[in-house]
């Protein structure tokens, strides 16, 4: 991975510079305001968070951002994130313009090319696969959760309540479709040094230890015991049928009586566990250092279109290495819940 020299951040820096002053001198001439854009831009430019990553961090950044800046209407037409609701995408994609307007002018036009093929994989073989799978469906008024999935699969859920839990491991696999495949276990976060580089510095004191981190930013890994879980959706989202390669869908209009089966039913064989349950945060490395709480309800904001919701189970005691998958049987659902197929 090619990192970032001094020289490199001093450059970004000096046009940083001249950017920042024009946003200050603007801010200062009266009558003049900033617009909301310009004020995420100066805040960016006043500490720029990326500017001593690497080309390929900054260009999965990007990614991830514009995964999440998108939405898919039940019309299979590609709309906006309703951004009236939350910001937060704004803010970043406005720093990341402002980070590539400090190294090469722009997004580059590969990286481009990578954040847009996931969006135009949806219309592969005509109109998304959630088009006809929810034909006609009327979503229940009360709060309920969906679970994508092969037919297959599905239909023994529904009809005598079989559920597979899997391992946080189990999703490490490069086998695995790349909206499923994540480490799971694994949480890794960022800390800026462009400042500590400046002055020629390539560690930190840390609780008495050194932590070198060289040309690059510090990279913290936070690890945890491997847990399970169980992953649904708290809506009907369009995208996510081709995002996980679903034929079907399990519409569980009775939330509550659904995660308590399945809590039971699990401590009934693991009673030395903790249930957990509820949506997934979302966490930026570079930004939410302290958002991670409970890690085994915690995921990468790349993912956060998903709105995950979790049942997760975590032991009380050491986890000994190689966990396998837990199948239980929580009772027909064909009284609170509905199939919905292609």
């Amino acid at each position: 991975m090619p990192q970032v020299s001094v020289e490199q951040i001093r450059s970004r820096l000096a046009a940083i510079g001249v950017r920042k002053a024009h946003y200050e001198q603007k801010s200062s001439t009266p009558p003049e305001r900033l617009a909301r854009h310009e004020v995420w831009r100066h805040d960016y430019l006043s500490y720029p968070y990326m500017i001593g990553a690497p080309d390929d961090r900054v260009g999965k950044r990007f990614c991830d951002i514009f995964m999440n800046t998108t939405e898919l209407g039940p019309d299979a037409k590609i709309g906006v994130h309703d951004f009236q609701k939350d910001d937060t995408l704004s803010q970043k994609f406005t720093h990341m313009l402002e980070e590539y307007g400090s190294r090469s002018g722009g997004p580059p036009v590969d990286v481009v090319a990578a954040a847009r093929r996931p969006v135009v994989r949806y219309f592969e073989n005509g109109d998304p696969i959630a088009v006809k799978l929810f034909a006609g469906y009327q979503a229940p008024s009360a709060p309920f959760l969906v679970k994508y999935g092969r037919k297959e699969f599905l239909e023994p859920m529904l009809r005598e309540g079989r559920i597979r839990i899997c391992p946080a491991a189990y999703y490490n696999d490069a086998s695995h479709i790349q909206s499923v495949q994540d480490d799971e276990a694994h949480r890794t976060f960022f800390i800026p040094t462009f400042r500590e580089r400046l002055e020629g510095k390539d560690f930190i004191e840390f609780q008495g230890h050194e932590v070198v981190f060289g040309d690059d930013d510090i990279v913290i890994p936070v690890i945890c015991r491997d847990y399970f879980l169980f992953s649904l959706c708290d809506q009907i989202y369009y995208r996510l049928p081709t995002d996980f390669n679903a034929d079907a869908a399990l519409i569980i209009r009775d939330p509550a009586l659904f995660t308590r089966r399945i809590v039971s039913h699990f401590l009934a064989r693991r009673p030395e566990w903790e249930p957990l349950h509820g949506p997934v945060t979302y966490y930026d490395p570079y930004r939410d250092y302290k958002k991670v709480t409970v890690p085994e309800m915690s995921k990468h904001f790349g993912y956060a279109y998903q709105r995950e919701m979790r049942i997760a189970f975590r032991s009380r005691q050491p986890v000994r290495a190689g966990l396998l998958p837990e199948f239980l049987k929580i009772g027909s659902l064909s009284d609170y819940a509905d199939l919905v197929s292609v």
